[in-house]
């Protein structure tokens, strides 16, 4: 079955997709086709063309080869030369890997790893950690912070899903604190938690040393960006 897309530059044709300021563009699937889906292409403005664009991949599969076509012409017409966007490895499926295959997508560098720990048997941690309560980012359940270090909660079925960030590089004992305090009220709050997880940026050793200390470990999952070259 073909599949029809549409490129949009007005926010206003597809609100739900258009991201920020740096949106330039976004490439939707048509809804009569094998799926829907988008791209929202991002332009970071740097000078390298090879560095310039980004994409935001999301929806089926069906509409992948199609929608990263159409996506990189628009890149090319734009001044870039490569179209880089990141897909999860954990959840590809292998009509995803085809997909990719077809278009000549070259895998680059690794933008994190996914870290497990399961959680039936209790969490250690800190018990008089005390952290404050934040506005949560969007599809959040809740966000805990302790000096400049937050934790977006996500709950997802039987498991919780930690969105970590930080102002400062922080110690391995106060990123513990934080994500020991994100874990206990998770499991607390949300009955079923079987499991928690979250990623890590290559070459970030404290908190690699904070998730072992509270005995999460590594998993084959990584999120990997892809490079489509868009040259004439």
């Amino acid at each position: 079955m073909s599949v029809s897309v549409r490129v949009h530059r007005e926010r206003e044709t597809v609100p739900e997709y258009w991201s920020d300021a740096r949106t330039f563009a976004v490439v939707v699937a048509g809804e009569e086709g094998a799926g829907g889906g988008a791209v929202m292409l991002l332009d970071l403005g740097a000078d390298d063309p090879d560095l310039r664009f980004v994409g935001v991949v999301a929806g089926p599969v069906d509409a992948r080869v199609p929608l990263l076509e159409a996506a990189a012409q628009v890149v090319r017409e734009a001044g870039g030369r490569t179209l880089r966007w990141v897909e999860d490895t954990g959840e590809m499926s292998l009509g995803t890997a085809a997909a990719l295959v077809e278009l000549g997508a070259v895998a680059g560098d690794e933008v994190h790893r996914w870290w497990r720990r399961e959680v039936a048997e209790g969490m250690p941690g800190a018990p008089d950690a005390r952290g404050a309560a934040l506005p949560a980012a969007d599809g959040a359940s809740f966000r805990v912070g302790m000096g400049g270090a937050w934790c977006d909660v996500e709950v997802d079925g039987d498991r919780a899903v930690l969105v970590h960030d930080r102002q400062e590089e922080g110690t391995a004992g106060g990123l513990a604190a934080l994500v020991s305090l994100a874990v206990r009220r998770v499991t607390a709050e949300s009955a079923g938690i079987r499991a928690v997880e979250t990623c890590v940026a290559p070459g970030d050793d404290v908190f690699e040393a904070a998730l072992v200390s509270l005995g999460f470990a590594p998993t084959t999952r990584r999120a990997v960006e892809y490079h489509l070259a868009c040259g004439p």
